[in-house]
C-alpha cells in the first residue's frame, strides 16, 4: 500500500468524514472508493468496450420489439 498525503478545504474534509460514517467506513477507505469510482469512469473498460463492439443493432431491436408498449409503473416517471 502507499500513503498518500492531500490538502483540502476544511468543509469537504467535514462533508467526507461524515459521509464516510453514514457508510460505516474510514475517511481513508472513503476516499480510496472515491478514487476507484473516479478512475473507472475516467478510464474506459477495455471488456466493456469489447462486448460493445460485438453488439449488433438488428438484434437489439428485435429484442427490444418483445418489451411491451406499456406506460411505466409508479414511480418510475420524471
Amino acid at each position: 500500500m502507499t500513503t498518500i498525503q492531500i490538502t483540502m478545504p476544511e468543509d469537504i474534509e467535514a462533508k467526507a468524514e461524515e459521509v464516510a460514517r453514514q457508510q460505516k467506513m474510514s475517511l481513508d477507505e472513503f476516499m480510496t472508493l472515491a478514487l476507484v469510482e473516479k478512475l473507472s469512469a475516467a478510464i474506459p473498460d477495455s471488456y466493456l468496450e469489447q462486448r460493445a463492439r460485438r453488439g449488433k443493432e438488428q438484434a437489439f431491436r428485435e429484442f427490444m420489439s418483445e418489451v411491451p408498449d406499456a406506460p411505466p409503473d409508479d414511480g418510475d416517471t420524471l
